[in-house]
């Protein structure tokens, strides 16, 4: 006689539901409504069928690449309510930083560009005094 194991519970974590702030389908739909892009549009733009759009349209959750695919057929960024509705530490960029002090950087470097197209035209300057006095001494 065979005995069979016993099945074990999967391990790994069940799937949590949707956030509210991360249902993609008022977005979109949203979206085409403050640009008047109609789902035949984005469906011509998008090379789709309509009604497969209008099915993206009402998901609650769509792959990124689709998202990125319907921000440049309606013309918005549909990541941008996405990303406002996470949280302040994850949304903080962590090159913030890192940015900032290359920003700071860039302002000096052209401080000094400018200081420097300054003195390049005093010394152009002083240049031709010297050489209107070489060519008074020389023919003097």
């Amino acid at each position: 006689m065979m005995y069979r194991r016993k099945k074990e519970p999967p391990t790994w974590k069940t799937r949590n539901t949707i956030p509210e702030g991360f249902n993609t389908a008022p977005i979109i739909r949203s979206a085409m409504q403050k640009t008047r892009v109609t789902q035949a549009e984005i469906a011509r733009r998008t090379g789709r069928n309509p009604n497969t759009v209008k099915g993206l349209r009402r998901r609650r959750s769509i792959q990124a690449s689709i998202l990125h695919e319907l921000s440049i057929a309606i013309g918005v960024d549909l990541f941008r309510p996405l990303s406002d509705n996470l949280p302040e530490d994850i949304r903080a960029n962590p090159e913030k930083e890192r940015f900032e002090a290359m920003e700071a950087e860039k302002l000096r470097l052209e401080q000094q560009i400018a200081d420097l197209k300054a003195q390049l035209a005093d010394q152009r300057e002083t240049n031709a005094y010297l050489k209107k006095a070489l060519d008074v001494a020389a023919k003097g």
